[in-house]
């Protein structure tokens, strides 16, 4: 199935978000910060995305309709900010994360605040993942070979409207090809990208 392109604005408007995203942003950065400086082992491949620019990108998808349903998984999940801020917008949301280290600090962020995103260790890849060997060839920040978490979710993947990722540098086309392989029609991708900001596509 082909992919569409949805134009996310360079700017967004003003506008009232939740009181429990806006603390979460504060809280998610003083936790982030003290990650980045006291955790041991060093976990190299976590680099944190800009939580402002993602939350006023989802409050900016949820605004204008684009969304099947309410169902969010975020790829690579980190801290679990972006899932967070989506349960914070009102959506189902689950966060999927290789390193238990970051699995165990994204639920103390959300015990804290009291939003039930749930988050699990394992990889983001299923298993019915067609060519796996040679699209991850190259990529060096995404696990492909562990067991299925998604039997322990209860979903599949193509019961989601909305997924998230960060990915490094050269490695956006293999999430592109693992939505186009794995998601249902009409569910749309949300990228972070850097200084390039948010990217947005829908499986049509």
């Amino acid at each position: 199935m082909p992919l569409q392109p949805i134009q996310v604005p360079e700017q967004f408007s003003t506008s009232d978000h939740p009181s429990t995203a806006l603390r979460l942003i504060e809280l998610a950065k003083e936790r982030s910060d003290a990650f980045l400086k006291l955790s041991q082992p060093v976990i190299h491949n976590y680099v944190p995305c800009d939580f402002d620019l993602v939350n006023q990108g989802l409050a900016w998808i949820m605004d204008n309709y684009l969304l099947a349903g309410n169902r969010f998984c975020e790829f690579g999940s980190g801290l679990g900010v972006a899932a967070l801020l989506a349960s914070a917008h009102g959506m189902d949301s689950i966060g999927i994360e290789i390193e238990a280290a970051l699995v165990e600090e994204a639920c103390r962020l959300a015990s804290d605040l009291e939003l039930p995103a749930r988050f699990y260790c394992g990889s983001f890849v299923p298993r019915n993942i067609s060519d796996i060997f040679e699209l991850s060839q190259g990529i060096e920040h995404v696990v492909t070979d562990e067991g299925d978490v998604y039997e322990e979710i209860g979903l599949a993947p193509s019961e989601f409207d909305l997924f998230f990722a960060f990915p490094w540098p050269g490695e956006y086309h293999f999430f592109e090809s693992l939505f186009q392989q794995c998601a249902a029609d009409g569910a749309c991708l949300l990228t972070y990208q850097g200084r390039e900001g948010l990217n947005l596509i829908r499986k049509i």
